[in-house]
């Protein structure tokens, strides 16, 4: 393997480099390896740094997002490169789980000194945050947040740190799905890793957004009794902010009701884009702001003048997929719709909402008319209240009609592409038109017009993989052949995948599992 220079990281005085590690015997490892055999420390130091270089040599023996581990690949080639950008990323997992535990012993471990020196029980552990935040270098609050993480997924999710150990989580993961069960009680954060332990395929593919959503949708299914207080609390909290930016910027930021949210986002989205139909040359994110500043200076003035009515009428198309059953059956707090340009959220929403009454919505008379409330119009969507799937859709075609692309887009929320969380612009045929491709349902999936470009370009070789094939972890260990193209599967063709393999010129992998 071909090295590249780094800077030396000694402490100030050393007189060290880089380059004493160049042994007598010529190997730079063993040399290494030996300077740790030499450290005096207690066992259990000794134990933690043998801990740390036996996640390094997993990280780069048993990478999981390439076909070939570091010591697989050619010296100088693209695949040695990937190859080391996957290791370093499962090395990252590794050493997250490590965090986990250490943040939680320091925690106990100060509590416990407190303690030991006489510290009221109220008292014990109060520093801990500012300790903890220091010797990490970050700031309190983002240290007080870690820390809640921490806990959570040490004292009621071992699955999920024995997963981030072994690089089959990311550290982005882990972060995100214990954010997601803020709030959540300690069973339904159990059940959810047992979840997670059972279907690790949930895992694959799934950037912070749609894996955010996905573990809100789990809890909201596990956890339905407490899904209106969690609402109307929630919304109680919505707000306004403004950061301060370099060069006279500024950014404004605003906690909405999920609906109120989407509805604002494709409302300043259309309008810019129609303004760039007229011939504007501003990019559309400027127009947006634009938009959004106008309006609101724009109704204070008018509402300073004389007062107008609430709208009446629809102005908004904003899509949700939800059940017959959530929309007009039974009231079932467990049930749950999506939202388009937002995800998952409780099905019980969307009903108070077309009633006129969102959470944490406070009537300034009890006469008002709910319907007087509601400016905007939802196009529902139904899917299959056993399966969950949307209807199929076919056209002959080569290009996507209105209404299926909108299903593929209401259906797949972000870019399918692993690990992207880029908005849908294109829909795409999996298996190329011009290769006989069907313009459907199954064949379609919604790219960002980056990934779209790639995947025209030739840079990505996509492979179905069928139901009746492995399921969990195996599917990382269905990699292309040595031709570099995806391993032959035989399976009954007609079958719908219930996922699609990625596979990149030089060796990187991914999965991408169709939503459901």
């Amino acid at each position: 393997m071909e090295s590249t220079p780094m800077r030396s990281a000694h402490h100030p005085g050393e007189d060290t480099s880089r380059q004493d590690l160049a042994a007598p015997s010529g190997d730079v490892l063993e040399d290494v390896l030996e300077r740790f055999r030499e450290i005096e420390a207690s066992p259990a130091a000794r134990a933690l740094v043998a801990q740390v270089l036996a996640a390094t040599l997993m990280a780069f023996t048993r990478t999981r997002s390439v076909r070939d581990p570091l010591p697989d690949t050619a010296p100088g080639s693209a695949e040695e490169a990937l190859a080391v950008l996957a290791g370093i990323d499962h090395l990252r997992s590794s050493l997250a789980a490590m965090d986990v535990t250490w943040q939680v012993a320091a925690e106990e471990r100060i509590r416990r000194d407190d303690a030991t020196r006489g510290v009221p029980s109220s008292e014990q552990g109060r520093g801990a945050g500012q300790e903890i935040a220091l010797a990490r270098r970050i700031s309190p609050a983002a240290s007080s947040f870690s820390q809640a993480k921490a806990r959570r997924l040490l004292q009621n999710m071992p699955g999920a740190v024995e997963r981030l150990w072994s690089g089959a989580m990311t550290d982005q993961q882990a972060s995100t799905i214990s954010g997601a069960l803020d709030g959540a009680g300690a069973d339904t954060c159990r059940r959810v890793d047992d979840h997670l332990r059972e279907h690790p395929e949930f895992l694959h593919g799934k950037g912070h957004k749609r894996l955010q959503s996905d573990i809100r949708d789990l809890v909201q299914r596990l956890e339905p009794e407490t899904s209106r207080e969690r609402a109307e609390r929630a919304a109680r909290s919505r707000h306004v902010r403004m950061t301060p930016l370099a060069d006279g910027m500024a950014r404004v930021t605003a906690v909405l009701r999920g609906i109120d949210a989407a509805a604002l986002m494709q409302s300043l989205h259309t309008r810019a884009e129609s303004l760039r139909a007229s011939g504007a040359k501003t990019s559309l994110p400027a127009l947006e702001a634009d938009l959004l500043v106008e309006d609101t200076l724009r109704s204070g003035d008018d509402e300073a003048a004389s007062p107008k009515p609430p709208r009446t009428r629809p102005g908004l198309d904003v899509g949700i997929v939800i059940t017959d059953n959530a929309l007009l059956g039974r009231e079932d707090d467990a049930e749950t719709a999506e939202l388009e340009g937002y995800g998952i959220l409780p099905a019980h929403i969307v009903r108070d909402t077309l009633l006129g009454r969102p959470p944490g919505h406070l009537r300034s008379a009890e006469d008002e008319n709910p319907d007087k409330v509601v400016s905007a119009f939802f196009r529902r969507l139904y899917r299959s209240p056993r399966t969950g799937d949307l209807i199929a859709m076919e056209s002959r075609a080569r290009a996507f009609p209105a209404g299926l692309a909108r299903m593929i887009r209401w259906r797949d929320t972000t870019c399918r592409t692993p690990w992207c969380n880029a908005k849908i612009r294109h829909s795409d045929h999996v298996v190329p038109h011009h290769r006989g491709g069907a313009t459907s349902y199954t064949n379609g999936q919604g790219l960002c017009a980056r990934c779209n470009l790639l995947k025209e370009h030739g840079l990505w070789i996509l492979s179905p993989l069928r139901n009746s094939e492995a399921s969990g972890d195996t599917i990382e260990t269905l990699t292309p052949t040595g031709t570099g193209r995806p391993a032959e599967t035989h399976t009954d063709p007609s079958a719908p995948p219930r996922a699609w393999l990625w596979f990149s010129p030089h060796g990187a992998v991914g999965t991408s599992p169709i939503p459901r």
